[in-house]
């Protein structure tokens, strides 16, 4: 008897593991054939995966997996659904692991984080080596974009209209000029920025679809109590001094990595500081006319709201008011 209730909920896994399979499919084709839409079903297609494996286990989700390449590949060719697979499928299966042993929401972003930055540089490096682009042929295609924008002002008679300002072509070219030098500089950030953030999209939607199909009882805290650890200014202060240390000792590679540290914790700082704003005008109890007020105010004087919400997501976490503030029946959310 009891052979046969291990046979049957064998059975059931594997028919399981083969809809979440098929349903992982159907996603990543709909992205792939409507284009619109493929970033939208980047971010989801791996939940099926992460569903089965706090359902069964992560030796199904790993077959799973491996059969809806497989499929994924027939339609779009091999080369596509590798590198499909290698960006995505991994933070997949390490989300569905970490949720099904229960890990707890900030331990789980970091390590989707650095899952999704080592996914990202495998598959850059795979499309590097596949279609035999070196990385030195990818920052020369960055300088020339300089000659092909300066080309493109000139025939739409952009130029013309800026020397009526008073910019000379040269200005105009040394100015994209900077830009292209400020991205080459940023590039390390600008990828890690990426990740995290595929991470935490990723993140988002697993956890909602996972306590929708009742696999999860907590979730995140509102908006409004999300916090970084008083901890994390440290890494400010490496940034700060690595940048500052590499300028007066002329150290080109500690000023980038400082500058790339800081670039990474902008959007970190500007979310605590924002949660921190949330968190003040919900417990105020203003009305929406004046929070509406404020906002456009914010917006018509964007770079002082931004400096101003990084200023106090780096600050807020030393005096921790919302900690204090935050009712006991909040606690529990």
């Amino acid at each position: 008897m009891g052979g046969r209730f291990m046979a049957e909920g064998r059975v059931t896994a594997l028919a399981e593991g083969a809809l979440m399979a098929a349903l992982t499919v159907v996603l990543v084709l709909t992205g792939y054939f409507i284009p619109p839409l493929q970033l939208l079903t980047n971010i989801i297609w791996t939940v099926p995966i992460v569903v089965l494996i706090v359902r069964q286990n992560l030796r199904l989700g790993v077959m799973a997996t491996f059969i809806a390449g497989v499929v994924i590949a027939l339609f779009t060719g091999p080369l596509n659904a590798t590198l499909l697979f290698v960006q995505f499928a991994a933070l997949g299966l390490v989300y569905g692991y970490l949720f099904k042993i229960k890990a707890g929401a900030g331990r789980t972003i970091v390590i989707g984080a650095l899952v999704a930055l080592l996914s990202l540089l495998l598959t850059l490096a795979l499309t590097f080596k596949l279609t035999g682009l070196p990385v030195e042929g990818l920052i020369q295609e960055f300088e020339g974009t300089v000659n092909y924008a300066m080309e493109f002002y000139r025939r739409a008679g952009i130029l013309d209209h800026l020397a009526g300002q008073g910019l000379t072509p040269d200005q105009i070219q040394a100015s994209l000029q900077g830009m292209i030098n400020l991205l080459k500089l940023l590039l390390p950030g600008i990828l890690m920025t990426a990740s995290l953030l595929a991470a935490f999209a990723n993140y988002l939607v697993a956890e909602k679809v996972l306590q929708r199909l009742g696999l999860k009882a907590a979730g995140l805290p509102p908006f409004r109590y999300w916090q970084l650890p008083w901890y994390a200014v440290w890494g400010v202060i490496a940034g700060l001094a690595l940048w500052q240390l590499g300028d007066y000792y002329h150290l080109a590679l500690a000023s980038r990595v400082g500058v790339n540290i800081l670039y990474v914790y902008l959007p970190l700082l500007a979310g605590n500081g924002l949660a921190a704003v949330t968190f003040i005008f919900y417990h105020l109890r203003l009305a929406p006319f004046f929070k509406a007020v404020l906002v456009l105010v914010a917006l018509m004087y964007f770079p002082v709201a931004l400096v101003s919400l990084v200023t106090l997501g780096l600050f807020e976490p030393f005096f921790g008011f919302r900690r204090h503030l935050r009712p006991p029946a909040d606690k529990g959310e």
